[in-house]
């Protein structure tokens, strides 16, 4: 009896860990270079926050998931980061440098094989992407402006280098239409967020199984929206209280030329376009045009202010919940200015379009004011 319980004492660390192994995953990292100990790992559908200590960029962690999720890990003071797919009951490593994180390396699990396989493929050219994005922003906090050709023909080499990866990634989701990674692919190397509906075809190659991971839902609204708010679709209707306690809609423009614009006094860029308008304003009649102005300052009084400062006169509305505007995400605003013109039918004629470009539209479309 004494002999059978030593055994079982000598098997219960093995025991234990087979157990905990079904329920969890390990990971095991070295990434070479790392400055700060201090590891921040995000998991699980809640954004869990762990934190953990690296020695010589050494470290291990154990974690749950729910099922095949997204592990981000963030090191060097959350400057870097790289994304990886976990699920219960595997092992997983990652080596690299902390100076290359696009280029950590990952074992475990067939996401993260594909994934590796992409950058081994690819290596020189992220590398060398890599290398001309750190001498870019180096050149930009030096702030010189001495260098002004380089650091335009160093832009240039990056654009071409992203375009050839995007063109590899392209060719990666149409053979790979039954894995995540082509989802991971379309999300990292060909998603311009601006164009987000140039995505579609590739969402369209994977297969129903793909199709049933959030990722790919995340994907499809963005591509959904930018689609929904392109020249030539229906404005999308909206109700919001402007300055003057008005409650006003899509249809308060019924039967006029709408130039809807998001700005906010912070906005540097917005500013020149607010004496454009007003020009614009003073040329056309108002039973053909109108403007719109919707403002994203979470203070008020700020926006008022401009405002007065500007001269601005026209239709005013001011949604205090900030880029957490619906309106906003609705009509997919993604920096300011960002300026719509709607056509007297509703149509949206110009999507994120210049205030140069609002005028040669409206000349085609109204007639000038007469003059007296």
């Amino acid at each position: 009896m004494k002999i059978l319980y030593r055994i079982y004492l000598l098997l219960l660390p093995l025991i234990i860990f087979s157990c905990e192994d079904k329920n969890t995953y390990i990971l095991k990292g070295n990434i070479k270079g790392i400055q700060s100990p201090e590891i921040y790992i995000i998991s699980g559908s809640d954004l869990h926050v762990d934190t953990i200590k690296s020695k010589s960029g050494k470290f291990t962690y154990r974690g749950k998931s729910q099922t095949v999720e997204p592990l981000v890990i963030y090191f060097e003071n959350g400057n870097a980061w790289i994304t990886l797919w976990v699920e219960n009951g595997e092992k997983y490593s990652l080596t690299g440098e902390a100076n290359y994180p696009e280029l950590i390396m990952v074992k475990g699990g067939e996401i993260n094989r594909l994934m590796t396989e992409f950058k081994n493929d690819n290596y020189s050219l992220i590398k060398e992407k890599c290398d001309l994005r750190d001498k870019l922003l180096a050149r930009t906090e030096l702030s010189t402006g001495s260098n002004s050709n380089n650091d335009t023909q160093i832009s240039f080499q990056m654009r071409n280098i992203e375009q050839i990866l995007k063109t590899k990634a392209q060719d990666f989701v149409f053979a790979n239409p039954s894995s995540i990674t082509a989802l991971i692919m379309i999300q990292d190397y060909i998603l311009d967020i601006e164009s987000a509906s140039d995505i579609q075809p590739f969402l369209n190659n994977v297969t129903e199984e793909v199709k049933t991971n959030p990722l790919f839902n995340k994907l499809q609204k963005l591509s959904f929206k930018d689609l929904y708010t392109k020249a030539g679709q229906p404005a999308l209707n909206f109700s919001i209280t402007d300055t003057k306690n008005d409650t006003i809609s899509l249809e308060t423009f019924k039967d006029k030329y709408l130039i809807l614009t998001f700005a906010n006094s912070l906005c540097e860029f917005c500013k020149p376009e607010y004496a454009e308008l007003i020009s614009i304003q003073d040329t056309y009649p108002a039973k053909e045009l109108a403007i719109l102005t919707i403002s994203l300052d979470e203070n008020k009084e700020d926006w008022k202010k401009l405002a007065t400062e500007n001269s601005i006169n026209w239709i005013q509305a001011i949604d205090s919940t900030g880029w957490a505007s619906e309106i906003a995400s609705q009509y997919n605003v993604l920096s300011l200015p960002c300026n719509y013109l709607i056509d007297k039918k509703g149509i949206i004629a110009g999507s994120k379009i210049s205030v140069d470009s609002i005028i040669s539209i409206l000349k085609e479309g109204i007639k000038l004011k007469t003059k007296n």
